[in-house]
């Protein structure tokens, strides 16, 4: 049983009309959805890459500023030594932020696999860097001082500084990995999403607005079936099917104006049934209803089909005969 056959057509299609904004609402909200979150993943990866690409630009610079202050004296040195303070403290503060800060200052989530990678020390970069800073930390405060350095110092700081920035290469690398499969994975859902919306769409079409469409043609059909019908009562007599007294006034007076236009021929035949009321009387009105049918269905077998009969009132007819003469 259909639930929906009590209700009115305009509330029908009302509520399938509704019905089909919400399915392409809710598509187009997960739409939304996945496109934003696909952006925001693309925005993070970004920040992060920027982030970590920033610590290794530093050390690299820690490295050659520690490097041209040991070859430079005087003012010169000074300047150095100040410029690599600033860097080791931009250093520190990364690591720290990186290492140590909270998930919500780089706009992860905690136990995400980016803050994994991060805070990772699989590889021991975490002691590398440290002893990265600390060696860095001692030159700064030799050459302050004015002493030398160690050449056999020199190599392994230099070592250091090269195994620090091969791990943060490789955590770089698995940054960039992570936002790739998550990207990709993002793309499929896309995909999904549309096959879901062209299936929705599909649906909606068939489920939806197929069977409204069919319901307002049969609805229009019907309106239509029944204005003809409509219109066939209030021009034709109900009993003998030949046209009314209110159809023949408007026709006669069509025909005779269009016969004095085209200086037509148009004739005219009136009849009456002699003695009717004894059949009624006689035989009753159920005989008489059915000589006045069976009357009207001899003259319609005997005139031509742009001929027109007219049941005036009673037992009296009439004919129309257009292009006819009296002979």
């Amino acid at each position: 049983m259909n639930p929906l056959a009590g209700i009115s057509l305009h509330t029908r299609l009302t509520l399938r009309y509704l019905l089909a904004l919400g399915i392409v609402a809710v598509l187009t909200l997960a739409s939304y959805a996945l496109m934003d979150n696909a952006v925001s993943s693309e925005v993070l990866g970004a920040r992060l890459l920027n982030v970590a690409g920033r610590q290794r630009m530093l050390c690299q610079r820690v490295d050659i500023l520690v490097m041209r202050a040991d070859d430079d004296a005087g003012d010169e040195r000074l300047a150095r030594l100040r410029e690599l303070d600033e860097v080791l403290r931009e250093l520190g503060q990364g690591h720290e932020m990186l290492a140590h800060g909270p998930a919500q200052a780089l706009s992860l989530p905690e136990g995400s696999p980016a803050l994994s990678i991060l805070r990772g020390d699989e590889d021991g970069t975490e002691a590398l860097y440290h002893d990265f800073v600390t060696q860095a930390g001692e030159w700064r405060t030799a050459m302050a001082q004015g002493r030398d350095v160690d050449k056999k110092a020199v190599g392994r700081f230099r070592q250091s500084g090269d195994a620090l920035l091969e791990g943060l290469d490789k955590r770089m690398d698995a940054l960039q990995r992570l936002g790739e499969r998550t990207l990709e994975n993002l793309r499929d859902l896309v995909k999904v999403l549309l096959g879901a919306a062209l299936a929705g769409l599909l649906l909606i079409g068939l489920l939806l607005f197929r069977p409204m469409v069919a319901e307002v043609v049969r609805d229009r059909e019907h309106l239509e079936s029944l204005n003809r019908s409509l219109e066939t009562q209030a021009s034709t007599d109900k009993l003998t099917g030949a046209y009314n007294r209110r159809t023949w006034d408007v026709e006669i007076r069509r025909e005779f104006s269009k016969a004095r236009r085209q200086g037509a021929r148009l004739c005219l035949v009136m009849m009456d049934l002699d003695l009717f009321k004894n059949v009624n009387d006689g035989h009753g009105h159920q005989r008489g209803d059915h000589v006045l049918q069976e009357f009207a269905e001899r003259i319609r077998a005997s005139v031509r089909e742009s001929d027109t009969l007219y049941r005036l009132g009673g037992e009296e007819f009439a004919v129309l005969l257009p292009g006819t003469d009296i002979e």
